[in-house]
């Protein structure tokens, strides 16, 4: 059977059975390849005419994608499951963004003002309005996957914060395709409305998440010592993020001040505290470094988030919220807990001599210490498994180091002799 007798033809494909005989039934996607001058075939894997064509359809799209489209003419799905093959599934969460894109699939395909075919410039922000209120509710889904079915169910529906995320991964995708020039624009995504999310102070992130933060801000000293600082004091971040290590680390007590020198004393008190061992190393390095504090953070957190795959629920002041949790976890008194967030206020005389007594926070700080060396170890895990570094429009992006973009990036490196 050639293209001319083929029952369906998309594109540069076409419908046909191999010529050598084997696997008579199955449908195969043929394509004629210019180079070599010949025809070359890839199986449906289906013995259904009807099947056979949703693959090759499928496939047609698939392979346009790769090359620039205008928007009414570039299929969203297919170009999901590309940013998959190109960048989501070599992420350090690739779990989570399949999840995010195989919902989204499943959503398209029952909401009745989209389907299947939507197209870039079909994207308005009420579709993902309708998405919301989907991913929220009662729902279930069926999605063909590589090669498999997912099937998933949610008697209940997902928090706000599960369809943030999500979100995020469908805006990464579309804005991956338009930083490629495949597409002209990427359309915007709307964030979920702040009533249908739960606050910041409600999220506690595991020992893998604080390794993975500390792990990729070792690729960016200021940011490292501005984590490793909320880390080993609970200090509050806009306090973190004004510490000059010159003025506010007293060496020989082992005292860190909190409050920046400059700012004047408000009902939110940053306290005078033993510094941990391990931290003490750190400050004496900054200091020693001439450098005076970590400035505004704001857009290397937001690389930092993105590349670790965190939704926007977690902020620096969660990694405060953590340690606190911690501490109450592991029964620090409640009065240390207090003094060390600046929640009590210590009476005059006696906050004057407990400051330096060697059992001022005696408990909060063993516990600290104790934190700090697991999260220590868990981005040093985290390190040798994964591997930072920049794409072509800049970003900064976390590949596993066994995949095959983190070793085609590590041999460009070794080549290049950095």
């Amino acid at each position: 059977m050639g293209r001319e007798t083929s029952p369906y033809i998309v594109g540069d494909f076409w419908l046909d059975k191999r010529r050598d005989g084997k696997s008579p039934d199955v449908w195969q996607i043929a394509s004629y390849n210019a180079e070599t001058r010949s025809i070359s075939y890839r199986s449906t894997r289906c013995r259904s005419l009807a099947d056979a064509k949703g693959k090759i359809t499928a496939h047609f799209e698939s392979a346009r994608a790769r090359g620039a489209q205008h928007p009414t003419e570039a299929k969203v799905i297919p170009l999901l499951f590309l940013y998959w093959e190109e960048h989501g599934k070599s992420v350090v969460s690739p779990a989570q963004i399949a999840s995010s894109l195989r919902c989204f699939i499943g959503f398209l395909d029952q909401d009745p003002d989209t389907g299947l075919d939507l197209a870039v410039a079909d994207i308005t922000p009420n579709l993902f309005v309708r998405f919301r209120v989907w991913r929220m509710g009662p729902h279930s889904y069926d999605v063909p996957w590589g090669g498999k079915d997912y099937k998933h169910t949610s008697a209940k529906g997902v928090r706000g914060e599960s369809v943030q995320r999500n979100l995020d991964d469908i805006r990464a995708a579309l804005t991956h395709h338009a930083d490629n020039g495949r597409i002209p624009y990427a359309p915007k995504v709307p964030a979920v409305p702040d009533q249908y999310r739960s606050q910041a102070k409600d999220r506690v992130l595991s020992m893998e998440e604080l390794g993975a933060i500390v792990g990729f801000a070792r690729g960016d000293i200021e940011m490292l010592r501005f984590v490793l600082l909320i880390l080993s004091t609970a200090a509050r971040p806009e306090a973190a993020s004004q510490f000059d290590p010159r003025t506010q680390w007293d060496e020989g007590r082992k005292l860190v001040d909190l409050h920046p020198a400059h700012w004047q004393r408000t009902k939110k008190v940053n306290p005078i505290l033993p510094a941990i061992e391990d931290m003490a190393a750190i400050l004496r390095a900054w200091r020693a470094s001439n450098s005076a504090r970590v400035h505004s953070k704001r857009t290397a957190w937001r690389t930092l988030r993105r590349a670790l795959g965190l939704g926007d629920e977690v902020v620096a002041k969660t990694i405060r919220h953590t340690v606190a949790t911690y501490l109450r976890t592991n029964r620090v008194p409640t009065d240390e807990i207090e003094t060390l967030l600046g929640h009590r206020v210590l009476k005059k005389t006696t906050g004057v001599y407990a400051k330096y007594d060697p059992d001022y926070l005696a408990n909060a700080q063993g516990v600290l210490t104790t934190m700090f060396r697991e999260v220590m170890a868990a981005a040093d895990v985290w390190d040798a498994g994964h591997v930072r570094a920049k794409v072509g429009n800049g970003q900064t992006v976390v590949m596993r180091r066994d995949s095959p973009e983190a070793a085609a990036f590590l041999a460009s490196r070794e080549s290049e002799g950095d």
